[in-house]
């Protein structure tokens, strides 16, 4: 038994150092975090950001004071720059030559502000480019502030402050229990968290596979398979690549760390994260790992070469996948029974049971009974990816088919 422990221990430290050295593993281990970052934080601020450019757009309406008050409220607008002309022809003829104006280029757009839309309330704006959801959503703020105006102006009433009544309140949404972490916090948390534990547990599962596939085609598996046995050397790869995995997230860690204390970690988002949260990642990583790892080491003993390789990687990630479109059935209601179903299947588990650990502490039993199935599931993978590996390792020439995987699973 010792001895057995001693080899495995030596093929994870020779799979452990010679990943840990590669240029690769260093480019991955700094990329890796700002990509994500720039997924999850970008597009808000390239949204956000103001441009010097000047949008030109003419407000149609047959109501000239209500065309200045829709202009004056856009001029407010802290967001965007905005040249606005008025036009008070509201003649068929004069919508054909706006929009002839709009293909040409020579203005962005025009809004048809009429009495008539106002009763109907239905107003159209009309413009060459409807990309913008920032810009669309300034003038329908504007243009509400108006109606509401205007309907009151036709009751009698006004100088009112229509825009101070209309200001929207802010409502925090505050989880019990979470140390007053905002909704925003939360989501944001459990966003970036669940993308490390995807891309960490899919990207060193494949590891495993290719590392397997190398070996295999260069003919080194024969010279090692003659000082240990082909459960031992699988044992070995799983347990390299997994602290391998750990190292990179350990380094994640504390570069977040560093950044947070600097002010500087998560670009104006504020981050929750409890020593549960740290704890159960912990957990969840390794019980993923070693079960898409064992996966991954019996797909590797099957393919001959990297063509086959790339076709049979979708069968190892498709799982994850399929739990990433899952995600928003957790988000929705973290403790219907659809979230506690999708979250109990062990191919799902690690993201998804993780992903209601941070939006609402499931029971102790749900956690419990999920660990408890990650296990027996991660100890019959194994036991059947060992034994496809103790014959697949040695077969070059064709992939097997599935009545040979059956056969050896049978048979070994």
């Amino acid at each position: 038994m010792n001895e057995t422990l001693t080899r495995i221990a030596l093929i994870a430290r020779r799979e452990y150092l010679q990943r840990v050295r590669t240029k690769t593993f260093a480019i991955t281990t700094l990329v890796t975090p700002a990509i994500m970052l720039g997924f999850m934080f970008l597009p808000d601020f390239f949204m956000n950001m103001k441009t010097g450019e000047v949008k030109s757009f003419v407000v149609v309406s047959d109501d000239s004071a209500l065309a200045q008050r829709f202009q004056q409220q856009l001029s407010k607008s802290k967001r965007g720059r905005f040249n606005i002309s008025i036009d008070q022809s509201t003649t068929p003829a004069e919508r054909r030559k706006l929009d002839a104006q709009v293909r040409a280029r020579e203005i962005d757009g025009y809004l048809w502000l009429t009495r008539e839309a106002m009763a109907n309330s239905k107003v159209d704006f009309c413009a060459g480019s409807t990309s913008n959801f920032l810009e669309t959503e300034q003038i329908r703020q504007a243009t509400t502030v108006v109606a509401v105006a205007y309907r009151l102006q036709l009751r009698g009433i006004q100088n009112l402050d229509t825009a101070s009544l209309l200001h929207e309140v802010e409502v925090r949404v505050i989880q019990v229990g979470g140390a007053g972490a905002s909704q925003e916090a939360v989501f944001s948390s459990a966003t970036l968290l669940v993308l490390v534990l995807y891309m960490t547990v899919a990207l060193h599962g494949v590891a495993v596979m290719r590392s397997v596939l190398e070996e295999k085609t260069s003919r080194v598996l024969e010279v090692m398979l003659s000082a240990v046995s082909p459960t031992e050397l699988m044992a070995g790869k799983i347990l390299g690549v997994g602290a391998l995995g750990l190292t990179q997230i350990a380094i994640w860690t504390a570069m977040a760390l560093a950044l947070s204390v600097g002010g500087i970690v998560a670009l104006g988002h504020s981050l929750y994260f409890t020593p549960t949260i740290g704890i159960f990642f912990v957990v969840f990583y390794v019980l993923g790992f070693l079960l898409y790892s064992a996966l991954g080491a019996a797909l590797g003993a099957m393919v001959n070469s990297e063509e086959e390789s790339q076709q049979l990687q979708f069968f190892l990630v498709m799982p994850i996948i399929f739990a990433l479109m899952l995600i928003g059935v957790v988000l929705n209601d973290p403790n219907s029974a659809a979230s506690v179903a999708v979250s109990e299947f062990p191919l799902f588990a690690p993201v998804l049971m993780y992903l209601r650990v941070i939006l609402e502490q499931p029971p102790a039993w749900q956690v419990a009974l999920c660990i408890a199935i990650l296990l027996a599931s991660i100890y019959g993978m194994l036991m059947a990816s060992a034994r496809i590996y103790r014959v697949g390792i040695l077969m070059y020439g064709k992939r097997p088919t599935l009545p040979e995987i059956l056969k050896w699973l049978h048979q070994a």
